[in-house]
């Protein structure tokens, strides 16, 4: 017989989450966001990497998932490979003997309706969704990282995104501006003058000439 959840004592609060036995837990049938198994594999390697992190959260007096379900099938997919391994390095307890026994972090939340809980569900993914990275600071955290030896495995990227962030150019190499020192050293500066008459045009042309100024007299 499963076990419900004590009820929420305000003099002895809970812990913000609590591992549980993944057995004990049962997913939301309507959960409308996929996982397909490439990105269950992704999660359960940044798992493997960072630890479990994240809780799972669940409605309390049901053991419904209500987010997290990708953190859920990654860790059902790591205790599977062993199920005596262990998803964090604070994680409680003997290693299972089952994949059903292993154990997640969960954060229990009593949500008051069916409704409540949906409404949770979609605004956990969606908000998410609306706030993307900037691309041109992720690769460049990714070129420091990269420079600074740290393994880039584990963060959601593939190989070729990885590839293109730390080498946009394809292997060539960029071009250098042209020097244009000399070329603004031969630059011209000339006015054009529009002169009344033909009178005007001469009397402008010899005063500008017993300046020093070199006159080309134009009409048109």
């Amino acid at each position: 017989m499963t076990t419900r959840p004590a009820p929420l004592d305000i003099a002895h609060p809970r812990p913000a989450a609590e591992w549980v036995r993944i057995g004990d837990l049962l997913p939301w049938e309507r959960n409308p966001k996929a996982h397909p198994v490439e990105n269950v594999a992704e999660i359960a390697r940044s798992i493997v990497r960072f630890g479990f992190t994240e809780p799972i959260i669940c409605w309390g007096s049901r053991r419904q998932v209500v987010a997290g379900h990708g953190r859920l099938l990654a860790a059902q997919m790591l205790y599977r490979e062993d199920a005596g391994r262990k998803v964090a390095t604070d994680q409680p307890g003997e290693a299972a003997t089952d994949p059903a026994d292993g154990l997640v972090p969960v954060r229990w939340i009593e949500f008051a309706s069916d409704h409540e809980a949906a409404a949770y569900a979609i605004a956990d993914n969606r908000l998410t969704e609306k706030n993307p990275m900037d691309p041109a600071q992720v690769a460049e955290i990714f070129i420091e990282l990269d420079d600074a030896g740290v393994s880039l495995d584990g963060l959601g990227y593939g190989e070729e995104e990885l590839r293109i962030m730390l080498d946009p150019n394809g292997g060539e190499e960029e071009e250098e501006p042209a020097d244009t020192s000399q070329q603004v050293g031969e630059l011209a500066y000339r006015l054009i003058v529009v002169c009344r008459n033909e009178v005007h045009q001469g009397e402008l042309l010899e005063r500008l000439e017993r300046e020093g100024l070199e006159c080309q007299p134009l009409i048109s």
